[in-house]
Parts: C-alpha cells; sequence; structure tokens
C-alpha cells in the first residue's frame, strides 16, 4: 500500500525505480544499485557500475539529471584503483547528462561501486511493468549472457574477444533505446538485471496479468555465453533464477539446459526489454537498430493470461 498519493511507482509492483509526483506535469524518478567488480579493470568497472545504476531511469522513461557515489572501499586497493573507478562513474554520468554531487565511502574488505541516481519525467509518460497489454510485441535491445561470461573471466577460462564483446554491451547506456521508446509511446518497459530474462520477463507479466509465448531462437546471445554456458559457469544467482522462476514455463524440448540456465543468467548492465503494439513494432525496431551498439530483435507478444506465464515455441 502506497503511504502517499504522490508516490506513483513504489516497491509493491516491482518496478525498477520509485516515482514521487511533484506536479501534474512533472514527477522524480529515484533509484540506486551497486555491486563488487566483474571485470578487473577499476575504470570499466567503474563505467559498467554508473551505466547499470543509470538504466533504471531509462527503463522508466525518464532522464536522469543528479546521482550519489555509493562507495565500499577498503585500505589496501593498489595505488590509483579508488581514483579510477570513480573516473570511469562520472564518465559515463557526463554521458547521461548527469552530474555526481557527492556520495558516501564506507570501507569494506570487497570493492563495491554505485550511484543513487534521481531522473525526471512527465507522469503521463511513465514506462511500468502493469502497463503491458496482451497481443503486443516483446521487444528486447541487448543480448543476454555476460553473467556467464564474468563468471567464467573469473576463472581465467575465457578467450578476450568474448570478454571484450560482453564488455561493449555493458558499457552502452539504456538511453538512446529509452527515447526512442519515449517517442513511441511505449507504456510497459524493464530493463534486464540480476534476476535474468526469464525473471524480468515474469515480473512484468505478473504485474499486467498477462502469458506470453516467447520464439527462443530469436533471443539475442552473447556468443561466449553459448560456448561456456555449463555448470562451472553458472553462478548461484543464476541457480537461484532456476530454482524459483522455472515452474509455470512451457519449455520446448529442443531446448538444453544449458541454454535455459543463460534465460536465467543474472545480467549486469543488461538491455531493456519492451511491450509495444504490432502496428508500430516494425517502425520501433528499425529506429532502435539505428544505434549499432544495440542488438535489437523481437522474441514474442503477449497473450491472455492462462495457465501458464511463459511458452517457449
Amino acid at each position: 500500500m502506497k503511504t502517499s498519493n504522490k508516490i506513483l511507482v513504489d516497491q509493491s509492483t516491482r518496478d525498477d525505480a520509485a516515482v514521487y509526483k511533484i506536479s501534474e506535469d512533472r514527477a522524480i524518478i529515484f533509484t540506486t544499485d551497486f555491486f563488487s567488480p566483474m571485470v578487473d579493470d577499476p575504470y570499466i568497472f567503474g563505467q559498467i557500475s554508473a551505466t547499470n545504476a543509470i538504466s533504471d531511469i531509462y527503463a522508466m522513461g525518464g532522464i536522469p539529471f543528479m546521482a550519489l557515489n555509493i562507495c565500499c572501499f577498503s585500505d589496501n586497493l593498489p595505488e590509483g584503483t579508488i581514483e579510477n573507478i570513480l573516473r570511469g562513474g562520472i564518465n559515463k554520468a557526463n554521458e547521461a547528462g548527469t552530474i555526481i554531487s557527492g556520495g558516501h565511502t564506507i570501507n569494506d574488505s570487497e570493492p563495491k561501486y554505485g550511484l543513487a541516481v534521481i531522473g525526471e519525467i512527465h507522469p503521463e509518460k511513465l514506462m511500468t511493468l502493469s502497463n503491458a497489454e496482451a497481443d503486443q510485441d516483446i521487444i528486447i535491445t541487448k543480448p543476454i549472457g555476460n553473467g556467464i561470461i564474468s563468471t567464467a573471466a573469473k576463472n581465467g577460462n575465457i578467450e578476450k574477444k568474448y570478454l571484450d564483446e560482453s564488455i561493449a554491451y555493458m558499457l552502452e547506456l539504456n538511453k538512446s533505446a529509452s527515447k526512442v521508446a519515449t517517442k513511441f509511446g511505449v507504456k510497459s518497459c524493464t530493463d534486464i538485471t540480476g534476476y535474468g530474462l526469464i525473471g524480468h520477463l515474469k515480473n512484468l507479466l505478473n504485474s499486467s496479468q498477462l502469458s506470453c509465448d516467447i520464439n527462443f531462437l530469436e533471443i539475442p546471445i552473447l556468443s561466449g555465453a553459448k560456448n561456456l554456458s555449463s555448470i562451472d559457469f553458472w553462478s548461484s544467482g543464476a541457480k537461484n533464477n532456476k530454482k524459483i522462476l522455472d515452474s509455470k514455463i512451457k519449455w520446448d524440448k529442443r531446448i538444453t539446459l544449458e541454454e535455459k540456465m543463460i534465460l536465467f543468467d543474472p545480467q549486469t548492465s543488461g538491455g531493456l526489454l519492451f511491450t509495444i503494439d504490432k502496428e508500430k513494432s516494425k517502425d520501433f525496431i528499425n529506429e532502435l537498430s539505428d544505434n549499432k551498439n544495440l542488438f535489437v530483435k523481437k522474441i514474442g507478444n503477449t497473450i491472455k493470461k492462462t495457465n501458464y506465464q511463459i511458452k517457449f515455441v
């Protein structure tokens, strides 16, 4: 239950951020995210962390404008590490048009970094989990599988080309995708992060009281994840996602366990997942695809709620 009629979105809907209405034509979006390194380079880690945190604003259709650093660092990090992490965060915040105006630091044996971010939006232009409708196309904007790749990289068991491709997508802001969605009047969106593709898709379906059909062959998957998906590189998060989310899914028998686990794989700085009316879908995909750093695909369609939530066809 919302504590104020000014709260347009809170944690009860499992949306990506909270939304507070200031006036009839202005609301602010507030979110936070931080985590430990998934890459060795501190500058790239800072960039990815900032990109990931800011993404929640874009997933709601908003424009980020201010952020605070969240820093958990130990006293014995190599010289320059902290400065490079923060420099990476500032770099991506600047790209997003966001001012980092301060923050807070605590001592922690395992380094962690992220942002608390504020954005703004017109209340009538919000994209939320609960606004999807039946018979809409489901569109994704980045390939999945970067959790598997990051786990393999930590074990030193990955070809550089796979890691480089994964990092390139993690560094891509969801700014352009959100802007195009706003232009097309999209009302339903989420970004794909810790719950994996399946988990975030289920949240959207639950909130909108829908089911969906998904074409597995259309899902964009990082080539490294296809090659590396095995029990050695399934994180505890992926295993937990499968345990919690596997019910009410109708699997195509041709989909292997290794392929299923990619769908449960927690993502860092993943893409956006939209639903859009079919008559707008083709033009929407074409305009999204103008950003060559994205990988835009229609992966399925929503249907009226039935005895399953997700069916692979």
